[in-house]
C-alpha cells in the first residue's frame, strides 16, 4: 500500500498537480476551536489510533481500544468501561440502536488461520444479550471480513476496507444487500490489490462517504449504489489530498476530511468547495499528529483520533 501511494504521489508531482492550490470560496465562514481531549480522573487518556463512535441521542462517546470499550460523557470525561469479559471476544467496532442497546463487531482470534466474527448485542454495561453470525451471505461475499460497522434505521452496515465491499443486514445479521465499491468506482481489476478505503462514514441521508488515498479522492455513494459525487485533487497545498483518511459530514453540510501527511482536518462546504483546514503537526493541545478518523457529535463537536499517544482531540466546527 505504501509503495502504491508513493507511486501516485510521484505521478502527481510529475504532472504538476502539486502546484495548483484548491482555492477557498466565498460564503459562510467556518470556524474551528480546540475544546479538550478525552480524559479520565488521571488526565488526558493517551490514546493512539483508536475507534470513536458517538451516541448523539444520549450525548455519550465510545472509544474502542484494543478490545476495551470506554465510555465518556458529553464533556469528555470517562465514566465507565467494559471489554474484559471473554464472551465479548476481541472487539473491533461498536454501534448503538434507538433503545440504547450496544452492538459489537467482535472477532474470535483463537484460530488466526480461520478467524470468525460475531454481532454481539449487549446492554449498556456490556452484558451479553445475544450473539449472532452474519447469515445468508451470497458467494461473492463468502470471504467477507469486516472491520467497520454502522447502525441506521434497523439495519447494520459492515465494511471490509481492504476489499472495498459493504454488506447490509437486518438486526439479526441476515444479509439484505451488498455493494462492491471498487466495481461502482470502475477500478480495473489489476489495480484492486493496491486500492483500499482509508476512511468511511454515513451521512444523515444514509449515503456512504469514503476516501481512497491512492486515487486522491473522496466519494459519496447513495444507498442505491450510485456515485453521487467525488472530489479531491492531489497535492500538498491547503485543500489538496496527500494521504487522506477519515471523513464525515456535519449538521451544517460541511464535509470534514483528514489529511494525514500534513496532519490537518480539511473543511469543504456542501458544494465540495474548500473552506479551511486546522490542526497541523505539533505537540500543542490544538495540534494533531497523523490524525486518522473523525466522528461528528452534538453542538458542532468533532472527535479526531491520532497516533503517538496524542489522544482523541475534540474540536468545535461551526459556520458563521
Amino acid at each position: 500500500m505504501r509503495d502504491a501511494i508513493a507511486k501516485y504521489l510521484v505521478l502527481a508531482l510529475a504532472t504538476g498537480l502539486f502546484l495548483t492550490p484548491f482555492p477557498a470560496q466565498a460564503g459562510a465562514e467556518v470556524n474551528s476551536t480546540f475544546l479538550y481531549s478525552l480524559a479520565n480522573f488521571h488526565g488526558k487518556v493517551p490514546y493512539s489510533d483508536v475507534r470513536v463512535r458517538v451516541d448523539r441521542s444520549r450525548g455519550e462517546v465510545y472509544v474502542v481500544d484494543r478490545g476495551i470499550v470506554r465510555v465518556f460523557n458529553e464533556n469528555g470525561m470517562e465514566f465507565f468501561w467494559f471489554g474484559d469479559n471473554p464472551e465479548l471476544e476481541s472487539i473491533y467496532d461498536l454501534a448503538v440502536d434507538e433503545k440504547g442497546d450496544l452492538f459489537l463487531l467482535s472477532f474470535d482470534l483463537s484460530h488466526p488461520e480461520d478467524p470468525k466474527y460475531y454481532l454481539i448485542q449487549c446492554n449498556y454495561r456490556g452484558d451479553v444479550k445475544a450473539k449472532r453470525k452474519l447469515t445468508n451471505l451470497p458467494a461473492e461475499f463468502s470471504r467477507f471480513f469486516p472491520n467497520y460497522m454502522y447502525y441506521r434505521d434497523g439495519r447494520f452496515l459492515f465494511l471490509s476496507s481492504a476489499k472495498m465491499q459493504v454488506v447490509v443486514t437486518d438486526r439479526d445479521g441476515a444479509f439484505r444487500k451488498g455493494y462492491d465499491l471498487a466495481e461502482i468506482l470502475e477500478i480495473p481489476g489489476k489495480d484492486r490489490p493496491n486500492t483500499e478505503i482509508f476512511g468511511f462514514n454515513l451521512d444523515a441521508e444514509g449515503n456512504m462517504l469514503f476516501t481512497v488515498p491512492v486515487l486522491f479522492r473522496a466519494y459519496v455513494v447513495s444507498q442505491e449504489g450510485k456515485t453521487v459525487a467525488s472530489f479531491g485533487k492531489a497535492g500538498s497545498a491547503p485543500g489538496m489530498f496527500g494521504v487522506v483518511s477519515g471523513i464525515a459530514k456535519d449538521d451544517q453540510g460541511n464535509y470534514l476530511v483528514v489529511e494525514r501527511l500534513r496532519s490537518v482536518v480539511m473543511v469543504f462546504d456542501k458544494e465540495f468547495r474548500f473552506q479551511r483546514e486546522f490542526g497541523y503537526r505539533g505537540d500543542k493541545p490544538a495540534n494533531l499528529i497523523r490524525p486518522n478518523e473523525v466522528a461528528v457529535g452534538n453542538a458542532g463537536k468533532l472527535y479526531v483520533t491520532q497516533v503517538r499517544n496524542k489522544g482523541v482531540s475534540v474540536f468545535s466546527v461551526t459556520n458563521d
